[in-house]
């Protein structure tokens, strides 16, 4: 598995089929994904149940 980069930027777009995820890494690379509205839901959960969990710990 190749070394994280650190995210630049994130667009999303509404589509028929439900969203498209533009996400762009430090290092110019580019990834297109296509999501359903049930997965940004739960991508939603995580991000959510992470940043609790950081004001928990006082972050």
């Amino acid at each position: 598995m190749s070394e994280p980069k650190k995210l630049v930027r994130v667009l999303t777009t509404a589509v028929p089929e439900g969203f498209e995820i533009t996400i762009e890494a430090d290092d110019g690379r580019v990834l297109r994904v296509m999501a359903t509205a049930q997965q940004i839901e739960a991508l939603a959960r995580q991000f959510t149940k992470l940043a609790d969990g950081e004001e928990q710990a006082g972050g």
